[in-house]
């Protein structure tokens, strides 16, 4: 027990770049002297970006069905945001290439001009109503998406840069572990302001407040000292069929294509099924996801350890032994309070699996040309995001909630068997060693 509390007190430090010793440091592009400071700007930003996206990210379906929406509207809601970031991703890597500044990239499409749409959206909210601001959100949220996305290969690279390697596992472990604090501190206050003003007035309220927040991390973002602009690639942008040739990387993209697809199927309808047909209040959805939340924010202290030692494959199909079952688990619920149990349990699991994912990405992919890799990859995660939420309306609206968080489960297996079979594991359990 004292060693697992001594392992969570490093994790949690890391991401604050505190009790580091000075070759800790090494490796990352920056100046040693710089590296505490990027690292605690950089943790800092993703404790308040998610601090702006618990306010109302976990009741924008609920705002849709506020606004008429069936439960093909709340998925076009869901898939609407996807299509947008799949459209931002390679304009955005090869506008990185090219940028001056990542740093300033991020800040100026996803830091302001995107979270500026929060405050567009809580206007559209107090002012139209119906179909109409159905909508309008719809669209602004899609154009949020494209903006936040466009700067993904930017962000991911310069991450990179400023983490150092030996460090990179516990420190994302910390950064999550930021968020997930964030998440359980703010989301049921979410659902009491909705509860508190009612339809409209509590969305606005809400998304004014997340904007706020979302300006803290902006600042954040903007204090990372950001290394030397890098020479400009001479060699000419990457085909897709290039780099779908390096079999690790596309071994990897297909996999984790095949888990996001199969969850999305029913993962945009769970707090409305909680809510509509279990009956719970605004409320009791925000603590009930909570628990989600605390659950993550052992599993990335835990988690990052593990990482650290065992590799990020062996962490992966570990959280794949478990991730299907959640929503064969909601098939049989039947009061919210049962929620617990997947929630708890997917907290902690979806914590490792994210975590390990991220890292792998890394490792499949080349430093050189990472921006253009990590566009294509995240260009399939959101193709999968965009076309499956319109399967799960299309499945709810024809056979019921169930029927769809059974199929969604079944998918998951199927991912399972690919991490599982497909990638080998390499040295030390990283990704596969050889293209």
């Amino acid at each position: 027990m004292k060693r697992l509390a001594r392992s969570m007190a490093g994790v949690a430090a890391t991401g604050l770049a505190l009790g580091h010793e000075p070759g800790d440091h090494d490796g990352a592009r920056l100046e040693a002297k710089k590296v505490p400071v990027a690292l605690r700007a950089f943790w800092a930003d993703g404790f308040f970006a998610a601090a702006q996206d618990a306010f109302i990210l976990a009741y924008l379906p609920l705002l849709a069905s506020s606004l008429g929406a069936n439960a093909i509207q709340i998925g076009l809601l869901s898939a609407s945001q996807s299509f947008g970031a799949m459209l931002a991703l390679y304009p955005g890597a090869l506008a990185a290439r090219r940028a001056a500044s990542r740093r300033w990239m991020v800040v100026f499409y996803a830091g302001i001009l995107g979270r500026l749409l929060l405050l567009a959206s809580a206007l559209v909210v107090a002012v139209a109503s119906g179909q109409t601001a159905l909508y309008m959100v719809i669209l602004l949220f899609a154009v949020r998406a494209f903006l936040s996305n466009f700067t993904v290969p930017a962000w991911t690279s310069l991450a990179a840069d400023i983490i150092p390697d030996a460090l990179r596992a516990k420190y994302f472990a910390s950064r999550n572990f930021a968020i997930q604090m964030a998440l359980l501190a703010i989301t049921p206050l979410g659902g009491l302001v909705l509860d508190w003003w009612g339809f409209p007035g509590g969305y606005v309220v809400a998304l004014g407040v997340s904007f706020a927040l979302g300006m803290c991390a902006t600042i954040a973002y903007a204090l990372i000292p950001e290394p030397p602009r890098r020479e400009a690639p001479k060699t000419a942008p990457l085909r897709p069929g290039h780099m779908l040739r390096r079999p690790r990387f596309r071994t990897f993209m297909i996999a984790t294509f095949a888990l996001h697809f199969a969850t999305m199927i029913a993962g945009p309808f769970f707090n409305v099924y909680l809510k509509e047909h279990l009956g719970a209040s605004n409320f009791e959805v925000g603590w009930l996801t909570t628990t989600s939340a605390v659950s993550a924010l052992f599993g990335q202290l835990v988690f990052g350890e593990t990482m650290a030692r065992r590799g990020s494959l062996w962490l992966t199909r570990m959280s794949l032994v478990v991730l299907p079952t959640l929503p064969i688990m909601w098939v049989f619920i039947t009061e919210p309070w049962m929620v617990l149990a997947p929630n708890i349990i997917g907290g902690g699991m979806w914590a490792a699996f994210n975590l390990a994912n991220f890292q792998g990405l890394l490792e499949v992919t080349p430093e050189e040309e990472r921006e253009q890799y990590v566009a294509l990859f995240h260009i399939s995660v959101f193709f999968a995001l965009f076309v499956s939420p319109f399967i799960g309306g299309i499945i709810i609206d024809t056979v019921g909630y169930r029927t769809a968080f059974a199929i969604s489960g079944t998918g998951r297996l199927v991912a399972t068997a690919l991490f599982f079979l497909a990638i080998v594991p390499a040295v030390r359990g990283g990704m596969l060693a050889d293209d």
